[in-house]
């Protein structure tokens, strides 16, 4: 199967632009019933989302293609990418943000050919799978999740445990204590949130109601 570089090039660039006006430098709290997960969008998560291998440190990656300077030359495939698998990916990929501002489901224990993940964020059209944010040396940092794989696929009923339905998703700068924006979810039910919640919002948000 032909796959053009130079198309796949041009779309992680688009992609990149959409990652670093809604995503990059942000954590998310997506609230499903009286529980919630928190996940940061890094830097480092971006090639990783591509579909496509780089000699590239992932931070350069993300860099150039957010400049437009991306090279076909600086991507590639093999086992772990194959060029099918980056063409799907990176055709959706300039989407991924929507998880966080509409109607999604949240499930857990994905399972996919080449690993498991503890939760994934899915439309049912693409999934955003997550996994614990470590260190380079693989010990947890804290108790947010980070993507590390992105699907185009609806997920089969045998590849996943529990599914919930999300009712709110809130939003904050990753360096900011409390979440200061609701992107997603019904302002007037607000009240009915558990305190856990409401202490991690801020007292604006809970001002709206």
């Amino acid at each position: 199967m032909y796959i053009d570089k130079g198309v796949l090039v041009s779309r992680i660039k688009n992609a990149a632009q959409t990652y670093s006006q809604y995503l990059v430098g942000k954590t998310y709290m997506f609230v499903y019933g009286d529980k919630l997960i928190e996940v940061i969008f890094k830097i480092e998560s971006f090639l990783h989302l591509t579909g496509v291998s780089s000699t590239l440190y992932p931070k350069d990656f993300y860099k150039k293609a957010k400049r437009k300077q991306l090279k076909q030359s600086e991507i590639g495939f093999d086992s772990k990418h194959p060029a099918d698998f980056a063409d799907i990916k990176t055709q959706q990929l300039d989407k991924l943000y929507e998880l966080t501002i509409k109607d999604i489901l949240l499930v857990d224990n994905v399972i996919t050919m080449t690993a498991t993940f503890a939760v994934g964020l899915t439309n049912l059209s693409i999934v955003l799978c997550c996994g614990k944010n470590t260190d380079k040396n693989g010990n947890v940092i804290n108790d947010c999740y980070v993507p590390y794989s992105f699907r185009v696929e609806e997920i089969d009923n045998g590849k996943f445990g529990d599914i919930f339905e999300v009712d709110y998703v809130f939003c904050k700068p990753t360096t900011q204590n409390k979440y200061s924006e609701m992107t997603y979810g019904n302002a007037d039910n607000l009240k009915n949130l558990s305190e856990e919640i409401k202490q991690k919002l801020d007292e604006d948000i809970l001002k709206e109601d």
